[in-house]
């Protein structure tokens, strides 16, 4: 059977279906193992045990650890995007879009402790990149919904803003579940909150 494409940036491309489950294995893994130990107690090894393959399958695809997790954050993203498109038309104003975006995006970390332990911004795994911009592929995302589909101006402010808006979504959240199981609803309303203020700052008028 002839392998799916594979989204990620993967050292090598699957040909069959068979490896691309096992790369879907190995991100599984990695969630759970940083959901278990963190990503700075995490190693290799673990990821390779804990998807039940050789180190060597997880080296086949992937030169190191943080190669691995920004594979994660990636699936996250797509995801979530997923998600947050199918059903985006059903707003036709930008704040009720943003706020169900947001409800998301705390669905999503509720359901699946995976995607709440990494996250969408990589906040959990430190800095993935060593030199050069900040790259969140989440907010460029969500900054492109906000111009297409809502009129905003595609500006270097309106990304600063989703930058700002993707890693105080990401905190706030990671708050809320830390201080209750099911997510503390103060901390998620005013997460919700400083979002509709950062990006309002750019709403056309």
């Amino acid at each position: 059977m002839t392998a799916p494409d594979t989204p990620y940036q993967v050292r090598r491309a699957p040909t069959q279906y068979r490896a691309s489950r096992q790369i879907e294995r190995i991100l599984d893994a990695a969630s759970r193992v940083v959901l278990d130990k963190g990503y700075a107690a995490a190693t290799t090894a673990d990821i390779a045990r804990s998807a039940k393959v050789s180190i060597g399958s997880v080296y086949r695809y992937f030169p190191d650890k943080p190669a691995v997790m920004k594979a994660v954050v990636e699936r996250n993203i797509l995801r979530y995007l997923h998600r947050v498109q199918a059903e985006s038309d059903r707003h036709t104003h930008w704040a009720a879009a943003v706020e169900h975006a947001y409800d998301i995006y705390i669905d999503m970390c509720r359901t699946d402790a995976g995607f709440r332990a990494v996250g969408g911004a990589g906040l959990a795994l430190g800095d993935l990149q060593e030199s050069g911009e900040l790259d969140v592929p989440l907010a460029d995302a969500l900054s492109t919904v906000l111009v297409a589909r809502y009129g905003f101006a595609s500006t270097a402010a309106l990304r600063v803003s989703m930058l700002q808006s993707v890693t105080v979504g990401e905190v706030m959240a990671r708050l809320a579940f830390r201080l209750r199981g099911d997510g503390h609803p103060e901390t998620l309303r005013q997460g919700g909150r400083i979002l509709r203020d950062l990006i309002g700052a750019h709403a056309p008028h």
